[in-house]
């Protein structure tokens, strides 16, 4: 459902977005909620019972992407990072970094790892006990340290090749 459609069935509704996108993207588009709350890197929402901090992520798949930190149950949604392809069980019990590792290659999510490492690095540091991410199953923070690794030791980011076709390169 788009923002816009949230607006209409619940006029209360907000939009929450980072600034830098805010400023881009929303600023009168048509049909397009104008009325929302944008933030800028680890700036943070209390909602009463939660407090929702906000990451910056630059080039994590888009140049104005942003994930959540959820401070009181240390729950983080990362968006498009840790990934995983196929129908698993709601929370992980095994391993699949190298799936993920896969499809990052196979779509071309990913332009450079810099911004990505960068940003694992970043999300290691809160150490959280749940990730939710956009695509795929829960992991908990038993797993947690295998997509981290997996993104840290391996190559990923868009090489030439998308869905098995060479596309070259940009250079």
């Amino acid at each position: 459902m788009s923002g816009a459609e949230w607006h209409f069935l619940s006029p209360k509704t907000k939009l929450i977005c980072s600034d830098l996108s805010s400023k881009l993207n929303l600023m009168g588009w048509y049909n397009v909620p104008t009325d929302h709350i944008s933030f800028w890197d680890n700036e943070v929402l209390k909602t009463g019972k939660r407090i929702l901090r906000f990451i910056m992520t630059p080039h994590v798949h888009h140049w104005d992407s942003m994930m959540i930190f959820e401070d009181t149950t240390k729950s983080l949604f990362p968006s498009d990072l840790f990934l995983q392809p196929g129908a698993n069980k709601p929370v992980l019990s095994e391993d699949l970094s190298e799936a993920m590792i896969a499809a990052y290659r196979e779509v071309g999510i990913f332009g450079s790892e810099e911004p990505v490492r960068n940003t694992t690095k970043r999300l290691m540091k809160l150490s959280p006990n749940m990730v939710f991410p956009q695509h795929g199953s829960c992991i908990d923070k038993s797993m947690f340290s295998k997509y981290t690794d997996a993104i840290m030791n391996n190559n990923f980011a868009y090489s030439g090749m998308l869905l098995g076709q060479e596309l070259g390169t940009f250079s």
